[in-house]
């Protein structure tokens, strides 16, 4: 979840929009906002909208429509102060109770952009007042009550937005939140206490504190396994077909071979993750994570199967481009480090590149491979890419003294 409080464009402006004007304001022209509710706007699209609207305004400083443009336009561009005037302005002209759920919980939205977070319950409360199911501003209240320490309290509206929506992880999502935002981070596996004590037949809640423990206890992760592995094991129990907590436990696994370099611990991980796999063959989220989990065996072939079949199926999100990238670079390095079949080592490093251009290490590899090669001027052009993008790595540096000194020692 994003550090705001982001709701869906289309429910942001329906909020504002969709409510039907008094009758002698003209309707809102709403070819102006479709560059937005696409994504596809830029700033001087959302100024030159800004303007226009603001003409309208003067011309009819009673239609609140206007001001709920206005307010979306400017929270587009992150502009929470001025959104936030804007909400203010639709509130005050706005009919009675007309979507005023929506409008007070964006309200209370804009309040945490802005960090004054002591205003934003009572916007929230009203939203809520006058729609018990708003999740959006059920969600702002409970990160108030998170930030404030009141984990009873939290824990409580946790419950309740589960219920509301039974498909989506809220605990989950909001430990991310929490990861983020709460300074100490031994408050969180407290939040997710209160959270299993509140709803402890919920299989996301047992995961979410699982998850917490896990990654908060850190270099005691191993000697708190146990306890760890307690609550993964009470979500499988609830809910043996969420394929998540087994990813969860996979990772865990990981984590501990990478931090222990035991390979029973990746042994374990494995045998997690196929359970995940069994359930889902086709599921990409198992498919990365039984990626990451080879590579870090150093099984790269297997390694980069799995991360490759995501790719061919749509998951060409950020993260499992960089692994796989990351994976190819690892992969073209074993040949360096041989000296054999050192083409084929320029080919899979060039597959990273592709993949992530900008990625001094990879680069590195490249400059690598043609150094041994004795390619060095093309060395040099790749470790000089390398070391714009990470001026200060030691060993980028060293690799680069080292091809520009080779470089000087050739013969003319």
């Amino acid at each position: 979840m994003a550090d705001k409080f982001i709701i869906t464009i289309a429910i942001f402006i329906t909020a504002y929009i969709s409510f039907p004007a008094l009758a002698e304001e003209p309707p809102i022209d709403m070819s102006r906002m479709e560059g937005f509710l696409s994504g596809k706007a830029n700033h001087k699209d959302a100024h030159d909208v800004i303007s226009k609207i603001q003409e309208d305004i003067d011309k009819n400083p009673a239609n609140h429509a206007n001001y709920a443009a206005l307010a979306f336009v400017y929270d587009y561009i992150n502009m929470p102060a001025k959104a936030l005037e804007a909400i203010k302005a639709e509130i005050k002209y706005s009919p009675e109770k007309s979507g005023w759920d929506m409008i007070y919980g964006n309200l209370s939205r804009e309040y945490f952009s802005l960090d004054r977070i002591d205003e934003v319950k009572k916007p929230a409360l009203k939203s809520v007042k006058y729609n018990p199911k708003n999740i959006n501003s059920r969600m702002n209240l409970l990160k108030y009550y998170i930030l404030k320490g009141r984990y009873k309290e939290a824990a409580a509206e946790l419950k309740t937005i589960s219920s509301l929506d039974k498909e989506m992880d809220f605990y989950y999502e909001i430990y991310k939140c929490c990861f983020d935002k709460v300074k100490d981070k031994n408050k969180i596996i407290e939040l997710f206490r209160e959270a299993v004590k509140v709803n402890p037949d919920n299989y996301m809640s047992h995961r979410a504190l699982g998850t917490a423990m896990r990654d908060l206890f850190n270099d005691a992760m191993e000697k708190n396994l146990p306890v760890i592995m307690k609550s993964f094991n009470k979500a499988v129990e609830l809910n043996p077909k969420y394929i998540h907590t087994y990813i969860s436990i996979a990772n865990t696994y990981m984590y501990l071979g990478l931090k222990t370099n035991k390979n029973s611990y990746y042994n374990d991980a494995l045998k997690w993750i196929d359970k995940a796999y069994k359930l889902e063959p086709e599921n990409l989220k198992v498919a990365y994570c039984m990626g990451n989990i080879f590579l870090a065996m150093e099984q790269y072939d297997k390694g980069l199967e799995r991360l490759e079949y995501a790719i061919s199926r749509g998951g060409n999100d950020k993260d499992t481009i960089e692994l796989l990238a990351a994976g190819y670079n690892n992969k073209a390095y074993t040949y360096y480090e041989t000296g054999k079949n050192l083409e084929e080592g320029l080919k899979i490093i060039d597959k990273a590149i592709m993949l992530n251009p900008e990625d001094s290490f990879i680069l590195s590899t490249k400059a690598e491979l043609l150094y041994k090669m004795q390619r060095f001027d093309e060395a040099c052009e790749y470790i000089q890419k390398a070391v714009k993008f990470a001026p200060d790595e030691p060993g980028i540096k060293r690799d680069l003294a080292n091809i520009e000194k080779t470089i000087k020692k050739k013969p003319k």
